[in-house]
């Protein structure tokens, strides 16, 4: 709980992660508003896409504490003890999550118009015809309109981008997660991408954002995040932080990516 007595949307209190002897993350604790944008940065192999994952339970944190929305992630505390989510109850918290990849994982043997269909009436029971409309609706906010009847492989990165975040906010989420949404982009394409990003975060979806987009992270989010070697170096207002970082490290990696 925040000092304000408001729930954030998202709050992770000493996270651990490790993988074998490897440790990830090493008691991250961060705090996102409902309505923010966080933006997390930091050189490859620092945890952000492990937080990321973390967040909505694609992985399981080793200790500490993570909430969405007031409720643990994938486990319910009873008797001061935790207890993992069935498959069933993890599937249902992960609905209310959009996350969007790198690689898009758009369903290659499915047209854009039925991967932005499916989830909405397999998973939430929405009626085909209600479903399509509402998928028509969200191809028109991402500027894909004319593509309803085209495949993946016909499209190009940015519009295969375009329509997975059209798939992630069919469900109704509460949270938007990108892991760096735009790295596996050419270069001319990542402008369209991130505009439809831009014009989520003005209807006032929380969305927290892995990216090494700095023009992104100064511009729209409310929050950065430094991650590095899985700590947060630094962390606070992304316009102060990039202009005026105050750890050597965080220095270092803008000198390289600025």
């Amino acid at each position: 709980m925040s000092t304000s007595g408001v729930t954030p949307m998202v709050e992770a209190i000493g996270v651990h992660k490790h993988y074998g002897g490897v440790v990830v993350l090493k008691g991250v604790d961060l705090s996102v508003a409902r309505g923010e944008v966080t933006c997390l940065i930091g050189p490859s192999g620092s945890g952000k896409s492990t937080l990321l994952r973390c967040i909505n339970h694609l992985e399981k944190h080793d200790a500490g504490e993570l909430r969405v929305d007031g409720e643990l992630v994938g486990y319910v505390a009873r008797g001061g003890k935790l207890y993992e989510l069935n498959d069933k109850q993890i599937c249902g918290e992960r609905a209310q999550i959009g996350m969007v990849f790198q690689r898009f994982n758009l369903f290659q043997h499915l047209t854009v118009l039925d991967n932005i269909t499916v989830g909405q009436v397999k998973v939430k029971g929405i009626e085909i015809e209600v479903a399509r409309a509402k998928a028509r609706q969200l191809l028109a906010r991402v500027g894909l309109e004319n593509k309803e009847k085209h495949y993946p492989s016909q499209l190009s990165g940015g519009q295969q981008q375009r329509v997975a975040i059209a798939r992630a906010l069919a469900m109704e989420p509460k949270l938007m997660l990108f892991d760096e949404p735009t790295s596996a982009l050419d270069p001319e394409l990542v402008g369209e991408v991130l505009d439809v990003m831009k014009d989520l975060a003005k209807t006032g979806m929380t969305m927290i954002v892995v990216t090494h987009e700095m023009n992104f992270a100064r511009e729209v989010a409310n929050t950065l995040y430094f991650l590095d070697g899985g700590v947060i170096e630094e962390s606070g207002d992304p316009r102060v932080v990039l202009s005026s970082p105050s750890s050597d490290r965080l220095k270092s990696f803008l000198s390289k990516v600025l």
